[in-house]
C-alpha cells in the first residue's frame, strides 16, 4: 500500500513538472526584429533626406501571415486587383512595422511572407498606401491602385542573419502569389537596404 501511494505520489510529481513547462511557440508567434541602413536613391531629394545619404531602418515583426491569410490576399487580387486587395489589407491584421531611426511614425506591413532557400530565405512585405514619410523625399501623387513594399534576401551565416533587400515607396503589382510579388516600380529606385537580424 505504502508503496502504491509512492508511486502515485512521484506520477503526481512528473505530471506537474511537465505542465510547468512552457509550451512551444509557433514560428508565426515568434517576434523578430531587424536593424538596416538604408541607401537613400541619388534623385532628386528634400532638405529631410539629401540624395545619397543613408539612413538608420528598424523592422519589427510581430507574425507572419499564414497560408491560410496569403491565399486570401491571392484570390482577393485574383478576383478583384488592386481594390480588391486594397480592401483585404485594410481588414488584415499588423504583421509588421518600418521605422525610421529618430523620426516619428512607422509603415504597416499587412502582408508579410517568409520563404525558405537553398541558403536562407526570403521575405517580401506590403502594406496598404505608400510608404509615407519617404513621400518627401520621392516626387509625385500616390495613386490608389501602388502600394508600399519591402523585400528582404537573408542568408544564414553561423546562425547569425544578414542580407540585403530594399523598401519601394510605391509600386503596381503585376502578379502575386503566396511567396512571390511581381511589381512595376515605374522605374523608380527604391532605397536598398543592408540588413541584419538582431
Amino acid at each position: 500500500m505504502k508503496i502504491a501511494i509512492i508511486v502515485l505520489g512521484f506520477l503526481a510529481l512528473m505530471g506537474a513538472s511537465v505542465l510547468a513547462e512552457p509550451t512551444p511557440i509557433n514560428a508565426s508567434q515568434t517576434r523578430e526584429e531587424f536593424a538596416a541602413v538604408g541607401q537613400m536613391p541619388t534623385i532628386a531629394g528634400s532638405t529631410m533626406v539629401g540624395p545619397g545619404a543613408t539612413a538608420d531602418i528598424t523592422i519589427s515583426v510581430d507574425n507572419y501571415s499564414s497560408d491560410d491569410e496569403a491565399r486570401m490576399m491571392v484570390a482577393a487580387f485574383t478576383k478583384g486587383q488592386h481594390k480588391a486587395l486594397r480592401s483585404a489589407l485594410a481588414k488584415a491584421s499588423v504583421k509588421a512595422r518600418i521605422t525610421f531611426v529618430g523620426r516619428n511614425g512607422f509603415y504597416e506591413l499587412k502582408l508579410l511572407r517568409s520563404t525558405k532557400t537553398p541558403n536562407g530565405r526570403q521575405i517580401f512585405g506590403l502594406g496598404e498606401k505608400s510608404i509615407r514619410f519617404l513621400d518627401a523625399y520621392y516626387s509625385g501623387r500616390w495613386h490608389l491602385e501602388e502600394f508600399g513594399i519591402l523585400q528582404l534576401e537573408l542568408t544564414n551565416n553561423n546562425g547569425v542573419e544578414e542580407g540585403s533587400g530594399a523598401m519601394i515607396h510605391k509600386a503596381q503589382i503585376k502578379s502575386l502569389t503566396t511567396d512571390s510579388i511581381n511589381l512595376d516600380n515605374h522605374g523608380i529606385e527604391p532605397v536598398r537596404l543592408t540588413v541584419r537580424r538582431q
